[in-house]
């Protein structure tokens, strides 16, 4: 057994779980004679300090979250997986819920994206460094000065953590008998010394400090902070370093990044980590930014084969034609973790909108595929508006006489106000946030007071700094701000148009029946929707509107619909700026599509209420009648100059389309051809129905089977039985 397929073992039966403690219930920091933000450090530094250490057997690379809470309830009788993430000592105390009005001390959005290359290049010292010389400057405010300080509080107590693992690995080395694991030992321990203090000088190194910096963000955050182009970053670093000591180090991370997958967190059943790595594309000027750690990390997941992290892959003109083919190798094995993007396209796109190319060549993914600058900006998200809530919304009051022509010129204003709304609601509450960064504290509170705005912007909050995360984006530092006041230097936000399928569909079948056949009236489809389709002539006409032409099958008659209306709304939110002089950029996505479809009534294409929705572009199940290649050919009819941000189009494909030795050749080509016609984006689902079908009667024979859900991947036997039905759905 190689040291790979050992650790991974070691991995899905969460060995490491062993050195989990409950965080003692009466930490806090709250009682400190120091400014919040302080105080949030001084957690940080608490759990660094005290948390347990944990070094499995044959691990290269170590660290890992062991310091938990026991979930609600719980607390006294709980196994040692059944722990809740949010493990934090208090730091806020009565003065501040009295200056704010609120407790928002762990309202924290996560969804982001570090550039871990700061710290590699700068190292914990460095970035203390950086902020000792910044408090030497004359101009500094109160706020200014406590940010400083927080963060070389929390950064010491990182460099804490590094070092009590240097000491660790050395007291076990001298306990080990087997030469070879002492070495390594004694290896692991010299490069945790160096790390504690300096920039990384060699792959392992950076491999390591970049681990432990990302280990340090969840336990400030939580959850949901993302890799960024590891590809690029670690590149630097490979050096003279032997292949397959590089390799193995790859492997070993990947590993890590899913060594808390027996936390159950969410309603995946499944710790919710899904974070996102980024590879390929191309570099801040312009040149290919393929290179030997892209192939390794593709290498690497072909061995570990886990649902995360997840893979986004830039697919540039000028990537080497070797790094597609290896991709699709991996997706028609059924790795359905993989997403493609044409990098070349999405380029030109944030470009046009405003985004400066060397940002807009350095784009990576967080979260459910949200486009983002690593370190340099956070698109998410300024606002998002439910195509086909919209739309039953304006059919509620629409009247009867309308042309079709007609209809669709007010159903646009319709949106069109709603895009508005949702945008100037952001800005004003952006404005008291920029307002308060800027000593105007009293501009916040009273657009609070008069119910104006959010107590918070994107759901983070005032009350929950962030002094580890912060030194991870450009400007913070220099700015002597944290990164919830937007110190980074891209200032660009993100709105997206959700349930998109279901609207174009509906659309399509209010044209069909209403306007072409004249069967029915507006108020008449409406009703039918809010009585969900019950009784005779209800089903007689769910039946009629459900074989209208639907989306996904390269027909003119509702891919022009989609066309004018999807185009219409992105550029609609890409007319409007942020305040602080960035663009609101346009996305297409809806993920979730169980609980989505749970909270929506029926809708005019004949689905019925409480039924799963599609994921963003994807044709809705049972309606992809031309195959996939239409599908794709429907999905590039859209303007790709009118998307900036997030955007998918998931086709789930039946295992056998691939079977032989050709079957890597024929995805490559599909997403070749799409590309080449505007397409933008694909994320395959490769599935066996049987297999699908038969893993819900018996899943300890297909513990291994992965499933693509939309941003986000899984082992289809974790999944509860509604999201495993809404998968077979997509194939049956």
């Amino acid at each position: 057994m190689t040291r790979t397929q050992y650790l991974r073992e070691q991995t899905i039966t969460s060995k490491n779980k062993v050195a989990r403690v409950s965080m003692p219930s009466d930490w806090t920091t709250a009682t400190e004679n120091a400014s919040l933000c302080e105080r949030k450090a001084m957690g940080a530094k608490m759990i660094f300090e005290n948390m347990p250490l944990y070094i499995g057997e044959q691990e290269l690379i170590v660290g890992t979250r062991t310091m938990l809470c026991a979930n609600k309830g719980n607390e006294d009788n709980h196994d040692i997986s059944d722990y809740c993430l949010q493990a934090y000592p208090s730091y806020v105390n009565q003065t501040d819920i009295d200056y704010f009005g609120f407790n928002e001390q762990f309202y924290n959005k996560t969804h982001y994206t570090p550039d871990y290359s700061i710290i590699l290049e700068q190292g914990i010292d460095g970035i203390i460094a950086n902020c000792k010389t910044k408090l030497n400057e004359n101009n500094l405010s109160q706020d200014n000065i406590d940010f400083l300080n927080s963060v070389i509080i929390a950064y010491n107590g990182l460099s804490c953590l590094i070092n009590r693992y240097s000491e660790y690995a050395f007291k076990l080395s001298q306990q080990e008998r087997n030469n070879k694991r002492k070495l390594e030992l004694l290896e692991i321990s010299r490069v945790c010394k160096c790390i504690s203090h300096k920039p990384a000088s060699n792959f392992y190194e950076a491999i390591q400090l970049m681990w432990f910096a990302h280990l340090a963000t969840l336990i400030e955050s939580f959850e949901f902070i993302n890799y960024g182009r590891l590809d690029v970053i670690f590149n630097k670093y490979l050096a003279n370093t032997k292949y397959e000591d590089a390799q193995q180090l790859i492997e070993c991370l990947l590993l890590k990044m899913y060594d808390q997958v027996d936390l159950n967190q969410s309603y995946l059943n499944k710790y919710a980590a899904q974070l996102n790595i980024t590879i390929g594309g191309i570099l801040e000027n312009g040149d290919n930014a393929v290179n030997a750690v892209s192939f390794m990390i593709l290498n690497g997941v072909e061995k570990t084969a886990l649902p995360e992290p997840e893979i986004s892959i830039r697919i540039n003109s000028k990537n080497p034609p070797e790094f597609l083919k290896k991709a699709t190798q991996l997706s028609v094995r059924g790795l359905n973790f993989i997403s493609y993007y044409n990098d070349d396209l999405f380029i030109e796109s944030m470009i046009k909108a405003g985004v400066e190319v060397k940002y807009a060549r350095d784009y990576s993914f967080d979260l459910c595929q949200d486009i983002t600058i690593a370190g340099k900006g956070d698109f998410y998200c300024s606002g998002q508006i439910s195509l086909v809530n919209t739309l039953m919304d304006f059919l509620s009051t629409a009247k009867d006489n309308l042309t079709f022509d007609e209809f669709i010129t007010q159903f646009k204003e319709k949106l069109g106000n709603v895009i508005k709304v949702k945008i100037e609601h952001f800005n004003r509450t952006h404005k008291a946030f920029l307002e308060y960064k800027n000593g105007n504290k009293q501009y916040y509170f009273n657009e609070l007071k008069n119910n104006k705005i959010s107590s918070n912007l994107e759901w983070r909050s005032l009350m929950c700094p962030l002094p580890i995360l912060s030194p991870l984006f450009h400007g913070s530092i220099d700015s002597a701000t944290d990164m919830t006041l937007e110190s980074y230097p891209v200032k660009h936000k993100g709105v997206f148009i959700g349930c998109p399928t279901e609207g174009i569909n509906s659309l399509a079948a209010i044209k069909k029946y209403v306007y072409d056949l004249k069967k029915y009236k507006l108020s008449e489809v409406y009703n039918a929707c809010e009585n969900n389709f019950e009784g005779l002539d209800g089903e007689i006409m769910r039946n009629e509107l459900w074989n209208a032409p639907k989306w996904g099958n390269d027909d003119d008659y509702i891919d022009l619909i989609a066309k004018d209306i999807l185009e219409y709304c992105c550029k609609e939110i890409s007319q409007y700026k942020t305040v602080s002089g960035g663009v609101h950029l346009a996305g297409i996505h809806q993920p979730h599509p169980v609980i989505t479809g749970q909270a929506l009534m029926a809708t005019p294409e004949g689905r019925k209420q409480g039924t799963p929705v599609a994921v963003t572009l994807t044709p809705e199940s049972g309606t992809m009648k031309n195959g996939p290649t239409a599908t794709l050919k429907s999905a590039a009819k859209i303007d790709y100059q009118c998307i900036q941000w997030n955007y998918c189009v998931m086709i789930s494909y039946f295992a056998s389309t691939f079977k032989g030795n050709n079957g890597s050749e024929i995805l490559e080509n599909l997403i070749k051809s799409y590309f080449s016609i505007g397409g933008l984006q694909h994320q395959p689902n490769v599935m066996d129905l049987d297999d699908l079908k038969n893993a819900q009667l018996n899943p300890e024979k297909y513990k291994d089977l992965i499933v693509r859900l939309w941003g986000v991947s899984a082992h289809f036997v974790d999944l509860p039985k509604e999201l495993q039905d809404e998968m077979i759905a997509r194939l049956d």
